[in-house]
This record gives C-alpha cells, sequence and structure tokens, in this order.
C-alpha cells in the first residue's frame, strides 16, 4: 500500500479540528470515470439534480478529462475537478480532503458501480456529509466481502443495483429512483432538446471514428478504406480521434487517402457541433460514438461483443431509433474485455468476425434515404 492512504486516520483527526460551517448543505456527486462514461451519465444527470432542495446546489465531482464533457450536462450543475491519481501524493490528499471537509455537504452521492476505497471512497470519508449514498459493489467471488464492508463503512444507504451486465444508463436511472425514493420510468437515450449545441452548418458529412483505447476492439484499416468507399465522392469525410490516435496508427490515413477526408481533432464540444450537422456517424465502441448517438445523430456502431447485455447494445428499453449497432454474437459474449481466445490480427476474435458488408449496406442504405 503507498504511504498516503496510511495517514488517512491522522488526516480525519486534524480534520475533525477544523472548523467549518455548521449547517449541512448542498450535494456532492462524485465520479472518477473518464470521459466516455460522462457521455453516457449525461442521459441521467437531471434525474440527480433532483436530489438538491430549494435553493441549494448540486455539484459533480469528477476527472478534469471528463470536465470535458461538461456542455452536456444541466446548466445549474456546478462541477468540481479532481486528479484522483495523485491522491496517492500526500500535499495533494491534504489539500482535497480539507477543501471537500470544509463545504460540509449534506449529501454526497457516489455514482460509480465500481469504486477505489484509498481513493474516491476516501474522498467521501474525509468530506464528512451528513448522508451518504452509493451502490453496492459488483459481486466479485473474490474480493466481493471485503469491498462490501469497506462500502458499508462509506455508506449510510447501500443500492443494490443488479447484475454486473447491465446497461449503465439503466442502472444509474435505478440508483437515482432509489436515492430519490421515487421510481420514475426509463427514458431513450437521447439529450433533451434544450442541451443540444448549435449543428455546424456542412455539406453532406460522415464522421468516422476509427480510434480505440482498447486497439483489440479496433477494425484493420482496410475495413475504413472499404467503408470510405461507399460514402459518395462529393461527400466530405471527417476521421475523428485526439493527435496521438493518428501517430499511434498512421495506416489509418493511409488507407483513407482521399480528397474528400479530412482529420478532425478538436475537443468533444466542437465535435458534438459536428455532429449535429453530420449525415452520419459511423466508428466502433469509443466516446465521440456514443456522443453521437444521444445528440440525436444517425449512428452505425461497429462493436466487439464483449458488452452485450452490459451496454454495447444499449439496452432495448433505452435505445434510441437513430443508432444501429452491429457486431458478431458469439457464445462468450458479454465477456467485458475479459477475452479468454488469441487474438486475430491483434483483434478480440467477435471484432474481427463483424461482417463489413453489412457496414457498408447500412450506410448505403442512410445515403439513399437519410435514415436506417
Amino acid at each position: 500500500m503507498k504511504l498516503a492512504p496510511l495517514l488517512d486516520p491522522l488526516l480525519g483527526f486534524l480534520l475533525r479540528r477544523r472548523s467549518r460551517r455548521r449547517r449541512a448543505e448542498g450535494v456532492l456527486l462524485v465520479s472518477s470515470r473518464g470521459p466516455a462514461e460522462m457521455v453516457f451519465l449525461s442521459a441521467v444527470l437531471a434525474r440527480f439534480m433532483r436530489l438538491g432542495r430549494l435553493d441549494e446546489s448540486v455539484t459533480l465531482l469528477c476527472r478534469a478529462d471528463a470536465a470535458g464533457m461538461a456542455f452536456l450536462f444541466p446548466r445549474l450543475l456546478k462541477l468540481r475537478r479532481i486528479d484522483f491519481e495523485r491522491l496517492d501524493e500526500t500535499g495533494y490528499r491534504w489539500k482535497a480532503f480539507s477543501d471537500l471537509h470544509a463545504q460540509h455537504y449534506r449529501l454526497i452521492v457516489s455514482l460509480d458501480y465500481i469504486r477505489i476505497h484509498d481513493r474516491d471512497e476516501a474522498l467521501i470519508v474525509a468530506a464528512d456529509p451528513a448522508e451518504t449514498a452509493g451502490m453496492m459493489p459488483p459481486r466479485l467471488r473474490r474480493n466481493f466481502e471485503r469491498r462490501r464492508d469497506e462500502s458499508e463503512k462509506v455508506f449510510d444507504t447501500l443500492f443494490e443495483s443488479g447484475p454486473i451486465r447491465q446497461d449503465k444508463i439503466v442502472r444509474w436511472s435505478k440508483f437515482a429512483g432509489a436515492v430519490l425514493g421515487k421510481h420514475q420510468p426509463l427514458e431513450l437515450a437521447l439529450l433533451p432538446d434544450s442541451l443540444l449545441p448549435p449543428a455546424e452548418q456542412m455539406s453532406d458529412t460522415v464522421v468516422l471514428f476509427p480510434f480505440s483505447g482498447v486497439r483489440q476492439r479496433m477494425l484493420p484499416a482496410e475495413s475504413w478504406r472499404r467503408l470510405a468507399e461507399a460514402i459518395p465522392p462529393h461527400w466530405r469525410i471527417l476521421v475523428a480521434g485526439h493527435r496521438s490516435d493518428f501517430d499511434r496508427h498512421p495506416a489509418i490515413m493511409t488507407q483513407l487517402n482521399r480528397s474528400n477526408v479530412e482529420i478532425e481533432t478538436g475537443g468533444f464540444d466542437r465535435l458534438a457541433s459536428i455532429l449535429m450537422g453530420a449525415r452520419m456517424a459511423v466508428g466502433v465502441d469509443t466516446a465521440g460514438l456514443h456522443l453521437a448517438v444521444l445528440l440525436g445523430t444517425p449512428t452505425l456502431c461497429l462493436a466487439s461483443a464483449a458488452f452485450v447485455g452490459a451496454g454495447v447494445p444499449y439496452d432495448e428499453r433505452i435505445v434510441p431509433d437513430n443508432v444501429q449497432f452491429i457486431y458478431s454474437p458469439m457464445p462468450c459474449q458479454g465477456c467485458m474485455d475479459r477475452c479468454k481466445f488469441p487474438l486475430i490480427d491483434g483483434m478480440y476474435p467477435c471484432v474481427a468476425d463483424i461482417d463489413i458488408e453489412s457496414a457498408i449496406a447500412a450506410i448505403g442504405d442512410n445515403v439513399t434515404r437519410g435514415a436506417f
């Protein structure tokens, strides 16, 4: 164990000797996940906003990169940024603990299904709010009892949110209903009109998302050439990703060496406006692609079978009709990226088996009819 967490009893003692406002007030939502998770979370944040009482603020504590999705969040939601990795540094840990403790929140809710006890849970303990709520950790045989016991020491309310393999939006919706004490029906994974960014005015444009943080989910460069060929040559093709993606995978742009192809490396807020003005988005399971879905853009997702039943494809109760998922059903589907089979050309077998002809046909349908 690192040194910083070992000092928590001493830090807690010092915090208890500090003065803070007497009345607990405000709601803090905590998420330690990245931008992709924030896209899904944006679909249900309005429900958690209802936890705030009259004239009471609601704040989301999140990573700096996740805060890049703030343009999707309810307008009244406040943000606090934190570097969870740096909580292993004693000085940064003390400052983070002190700042949260001084706020004296009435309620802190962890939005993470999977947590790290000496990071995000330790922050909540240090904040010492009047009330806490979280989800029961996943029932992994190896350490469930220990994690349950640790969580019970942190949270006044522990909600049993269901099986590990479950759509994120469905899980959060049930959790929101539990902490609000009021069940609410599930809604489609679409952002309300009030949160939609302005559309960038463009000619016919298709946005491609070939890159993934998980290399094994990426299709070969040759597949993207074939998909691009299904798009009319007078249409514009934008290949979206971080600059480092293009450096790591140069073969993609080598295969997409066409006069109508451009690179797009802007931030998520700019990407959202582009997607609002695009005819279609095509890509692998990644944050930008799911952003396209929630914005209402016609979207084609070429997915592994790793998260079947766990969010990709979306649960049938929340999936909007602007998205189509193409994946190869497998007996081992739902492995959640714990593939036990040899890779095929660097891909999971279920990715290598994706039917590109079906994807080409779906693009053709969009081109001719404007919808799936």
